[in-house]
């Protein structure tokens, strides 16, 4: 489906750029005809970010780095027939009301806005501040855009009759990044073909929907319910690029991690004796006594695999009730996320239910769970559709004016019962995943709630990384003080060398791989078992190693083998946490080789320190 559109050349770089583009996505250059954006739109913006992003923004300082990055460009269809329509005045609050509604939707998903120009917005996901799913975040960013505009537009046409839409284009690839400017405007000296395509997709965009290239599909796994449209010819590109039409999110998103996409799996390897710890545990709640405990790792390292053979375990009969909730990487300002994920899979209210099948779903519930008591189901039912944001009914509607303190007290309440009621029908096992993402409310309810493991068959079941400053860290902290040594936690190391070797040949199903693909992989891997998947999937991938009919075999491809994209937002999330000092360290490192004595690095660094403070 080819993308017709007359051209020009950027006065910059004489990239051949679209005739109604607002800017060059080659260079960044606005262009001279475009309609500039409101002198004070970017200064609004930027004054609505919420104070955590500022703060990493503001730490995560860059110059000329090349950064892989998610880039999402927006804009609003049909502008020029609107602005023809409609007063300057009326048509500039419009556009910033838009870029009001569409920059909450990038701060909250922590990307940031690199530039505003007449009705269009570029907006980076990667870049000051990495995260591990940055494509994923953009792809949310873009759906709440939508939405959120989607609401503005029936009051626009119900009001003036303006038939107003927006369309998103999404890409993902490596880019060369700048400085963070004084007021949080992401400045870059280069962007690369990898905003250039963004910018394509967003010209393709049908109005009110999101298309992404396979790049980012690749990078963003299961996650999405996509419509695949093949491959798009577009200016500036020798071949058609693969997009995907985004038609939401999955009621039930696969995993993004391990080998199942090209058909490999493996037995858990490396992981008997905490398995049993957690094993015994179970037996415990099954005799009817409470247990809590922490499974504590790097990212990679095999905790969501280690509770999900738990899970299978306690599938077992006697079966334990398998409560499972999930934190996701940007839910620290969402309150009670944790909590609502938990509730969900306790009643049943799937994922991508609509509002009133949801409240439907929770009402019958609560009367089968509370059924000795129905008054009481009535009351637990208003609150937690409250909490979930659900339909009230017109009795339920005066528990809104409550304080957030006493919600917060009828929250526990509710969910105290619920809890109850659920241990009076069997074992439960309560599982919280990724708990360093955790949000402070959740982590409050959990606290009120720790001691239920004193008196019901409950397990409560954390995994987590050793993120001292999180929230869920906290959590440990405090049923450390409740219960002391009865705590039970179980740190993950990495493979050793032996149990990675398994790992691969279990994937890989042959004895005879070459050693030097093997201890290749193994060096990548440095016994984390997420790497060791990521990498094989890459040789996979790139034709590094093929399947013959009875076993696989290395290419000539092999050799020029380099870190996964996958791997690279873990990695740089990781790094961008680390202190200033700490991260040029470890760029001088990278420079000076893989292994080296720690004074090497020592000495470099003074040097370099001496040489920046001009001695």
């Amino acid at each position: 489906m080819p993308v017709e559109s007359p051209v020009r050349s950027c006065p910059r770089c004489e990239a051949s750029v679209a005739a109604d583009a607002k800017f060059c996505a080659s260079c960044g250059q606005a262009l001279e005809d475009a309609s500039p954006a409101d002198p004070a739109a970017h200064a609004r913006l930027t004054a609505a970010a919420p104070a955590p992003l500022v703060t990493k923004m503001r730490a995560a300082r860059l110059t000329g780095e090349r950064k892989p990055v998610t880039a999402l460009f927006a804009d609003v269809v049909g502008s020029t027939a609107l602005a023809e329509q409609m007063d300057p005045e009326d048509w500039t609050a419009m556009i910033n009301e838009a870029f009001d509604l569409m920059s909450r939707a990038v701060f909250r998903y922590e990307g940031t806005i690199a530039q505003l120009q007449g009705d269009a917005m570029l907006a980076f996901f990667g870049a000051p501040v990495a995260h591990e799913d940055d494509p994923e975040r953009a792809i949310f960013a873009a759906l709440d855009m939508l939405d959120a505009t989607d609401e503005y537009a029936a009051q626009l046409r119900a009001s003036q009759g303006i038939d107003f839409r927006i369309r998103a284009g999404i890409n993902s690839g490596p880019v060369m990044v700048g400085n963070v400017g004084s007021d949080l405007r992401y400045e870059y000296t280069a962007l690369g073909d990898a905003v250039n395509v963004a910018a394509r997709m967003q010209t393709a965009a049908q109005p009110g929907t999101v298309l992404i290239t396979e790049m980012t599909r690749r990078l963003t796994g299961d996650t999405f319910e996509l419509e695949d449209l093949g491959g798009i010819d577009v200016k500036g590109k020798a071949e058609p690029v693969h997009a995907f039409r985004v038609r939401g999110r999955k009621a039930a998103p696969g995993r993004k991690r391990g080998l199942a996409s090209v058909g490999l799996d493996s037995p858990m390897v490396g992981r008997d004796e905490p398995l049993q710890r957690l094993s015994d545990l179970l037996d415990v709640v099954r005799a009817g006594r409470g247990r809590v405990a922490f499974v504590i790792g790097e990212p990679g390292i095999g905790k969501s695999r280690l509770l999900a053979e738990l899970g299978r375990q306690a599938a077992g009969a006697p079966a334990v009730q398998w409560i499972e909730g999930h934190c996701v990487s940007y839910g620290r300002n969402l309150p009670y996320h944790l909590l609502i994920d938990l509730l969900r899979s306790i009643l049943g209210i799937p994922f991508a239910a609509g509002l009133d099948d949801a409240r439907a779903t929770l009402d019958a519930a609560l009367q089968e769970l509370l059924a000795d008591d129905p008054e009481r189901a009535a009351d637990t039912a208003g609150y937690l559709a409250n909490l979930m944001e659900l339909p009230l009914r017109d009795a339920e509607l005066a528990l809104t004016a409550n304080p957030p303190e006493v919600l917060q007290s009828r929250y526990v309440a509710s969910t105290n019962r619920v809890l109850r009621a659920l241990a009076a029908r069997g074992p439960v096992a309560l599982v919280c995943e990724d708990l360093h993402w955790a949000d402070d409310a959740s982590v409050e309810v959990l606290r009120l709630l720790l001691p239920l493991a004193g008196q019901l068959p409950i397990l409560f079941l954390s995994a987590l990384r050793a993120e001292t400053d999180s929230a869920g860290w906290a959590l440990l902290g405090q049923a450390r003080e409740v219960y002391d040594e009865a705590v039970t936690e179980i740190r993950l190391a990495p493979l050793s060398e032996g149990e990675s070797r398994t790992l691969v040949s279990n994937l890989l199903e042959i004895e005879s791989l070459p050693d030097a693909v093997r201890d290749l992989i193994m060096a990548r891997a440095e016994g984390n078992p997420f790497f060791v998947e990521e990498v094989v999937r890459m040789l996979i991938e790139r034709g590094a190693i093929v399947a013959t009919e009875n076993r696989w075999v290395a290419t000539g491809e092999i050799a020029a083998v380099e870190i996964p994209e996958s791997l690279h937002g873990l990695l740089l999330a990781r790094i961008d946490q680390l202190p200033e000092s700490a991260k040029r360290s470890l760029r001088i490192a990278a420079v000076i080789g893989r292994q080296f004595p720690v004074r090497v690095l020592e000495r470099v660094v003074g040097e370099d320190r001496a040489v920046g403070e001009g001695r």
